[in-house]
């Protein structure tokens, strides 16, 4: 491989470098598959230059040669994350006396030299563990360039070796142990890869690497490089998720792709890979497969249900009108025996690091709204001025309300038992996931999304926001307070149903 990989270089040149990720070869079908990193953008006429010279390389037999490229260069910024990340998963005992400053990454042409500024405590840890070899063989296969780390020791605080020591807690062995469902099934769409084990899509939070997920397409949407080339945006859910991610077919698969749909059910192969702070995941092969009817999720080690509400009571819910559907109009059948907790968010932005300052949730028992939960949340930061003007949420308004640490248990137990359901629920999901876990509260209710059922089945709609919704059925709305959106968002969540005849699972 290498030599076609100097003969691929040989016709870039001095315009960038190419490597070679991963690939595979399908002797019954006679193809070869390679997925390669670079550095600079590869337009048609040099791919097409690139299966030639490939070609040109491998016995005559192979019918075709598919190639894949993804351009990442080696900036500071990238290369110094990457090794954060691998530190704090692959050796998180001395990760954080390991630092870097303003020298600490050099680059000349392809050649990068990194430089640790280890702690005198660590120091020995760090040779006897050759974290230095084992962290350039880690960037090598992330980047083109050709890395060199160095360490300097540096004073710290007096430590013994009990502080490298590392006791993981209950969320770190969880984070190591990651949940399986099997599929029944599995149909050839891609290629003969057998495999029907797949991992909780709950469970690739902050993963990088390979991995099997699997579920039903909630949307599929063809789009085209800046090179015409086309490519797919998926979206999968497993009941305990929602993965969204990229598709670059092949010539071969592109009309396969085509065949796809919404409500397909697929198991993929893809990779998770980190791009600057945020991770992507990309589909390297799909195949058909029929998802587990009666999927039940394997709960995860999490603290129990409290027993009694604490701070935040939820209330019996006061019908206001007596036209309200629904009171007056016949629940579908299939929401008897199941319980939803309908909810939305008011939060200070839309990033990871932003806080919830409200929450509002309705419970639908039998298809019928019973009693809600609301509280304004303290986020313990600022909450900016454009946030304020959407929300009407102040920091006067919060100051005094308790904080989301004082607040979780009560509504853990409002939600405990029941599927989860949002407008837009990855947003609102991942909120509570993430500030629930900080204090082992894991929210793995199954969730379901009444964005993407209105997608499915409301047609004649100038968007799919909330309240263009709710204007369509006639449903009272009063934008951006969560207790409202979330009462606004189980009527429509019952409409929804009323016009599909069938709840998702």
């Amino acid at each position: 491989m290498s030599l076609i990989l100097d003969k691929i270089n040989n016709l870039i040149g001095d315009a960038g470098k190419i490597a070679l990720k991963n690939g595979n070869i399908s002797l019954t079908e006679k193809s070869l598959n390679l997925f390669f990193i670079c550095d600079l953008n590869i337009e048609q006429d040099l791919k097409d230059q690139i299966i030639r010279a490939i070609k040109e390389s491998i016995p005559t037999s192979f019918n075709a040669v598919n190639v894949d490229f993804e351009k990442i260069v080696a900036q500071k910024q990238f290369v110094l994350s990457e090794v954060s990340k691998y530190l704090s998963n692959s050796h998180k005992a001395i990760a954080e006396l390991i630092s870097f400053r303003a020298d600490s990454f050099e680059k000349n042409g392809y050649n990068v030299t990194i430089k640790f500024y280890v702690a005198k405590s660590a120091c020995d840890y760090v040779k006897a563990n050759g974290i230095c070899q084992e962290v350039e063989d880690y960037l090598k296969n992330c980047f083109v360039d050709n890395f060199i780390c160095t360490m300097q020791e540096i004073e710290d605080e007096e430590a013994d070796d009990e502080d490298l020591k590392y006791v993981p807690t209950e969320n770190d062995l969880y984070q190591r142990k990651k949940r399986t469902f099997k599929v029944d099934d599995v149909t050839r769409l891609f290629d003969n890869d057998d495999t029907n084990t797949c991992v909780y899509i709950a469970d690739t939070k902050n993963y990088i690497g390979d991995c099997y997920v699997g579920g039903v397409i909630t949307r599929i949407e063809e789009r085209e490089t800046k090179t015409g080339k086309p490519f797919f945006i998926l979206e999968i859910n497993d009941r305990t998720g929602t993965l969204s991610g990229t598709l670059f077919p092949t010539k071969a698969n592109y009309l396969k792709v085509k065949k796809l749909d919404v409500n397909s059910e697929i198991i993929a192969h893809g990779e998770f890979q980190q791009r600057g702070e945020y991770i992507n995941f990309t589909f390297r092969s799909i195949n058909l497969c029929i998802f587990p009817k009666n999927f039940v999720p394997q709960e995860r080690a999490h603290r129990p249900c409290p027993k009694e509400y604490i701070l935040i009571k939820p209330k019996p819910l006061e019908i206001e009108e007596q036209d309200n559907f629904l009171e007056v109009k016949t629940v579908p059948e299939c929401f008897i025996g199941r319980t939803f907790v309908v909810f939305d968010l008011e939060t200070t932005g839309k990033e990871l690091d932003d806080k919830i300052t409200e929450i509002g949730a309705v419970k639908l028992i039998d298809g019928v709204a019973t009693e809600y939960f609301s509280t304004l949340v303290n986020p313990e930061k600022h909450i900016p001025q454009e946030v304020v003007d959407i929300t009407g949420i102040t920091d006067d308004m919060v100051k005094d309300a308790p904080k989301f640490s004082e607040v979780c248990a009560d509504f853990y137990k409002f939600c405990y038992g029941s599927t989860l359901v949002a407008h837009n629920i990855d947003f609102d999901s991942r909120f509570i996931k993430k500030q629930g876990e900080e204090i082992d509260f894991y929210f793995d209710n199954p969730l379901m999304d009444t964005l993407a059922l209105a997608r499915e089945n409301i047609f004649g709609v100038s968007n799919y926001k909330l309240n263009t919704l709710c204007d369509k059925f006639g449903i009272k709305f009063r934008h951006h307070r969560a207790y409202s959106d979330a009462w606004a968002t189980s009527e429509l969540f019952v409409e929804i149903i009323r016009i599909r005849k069938s709840l998702p699972f």
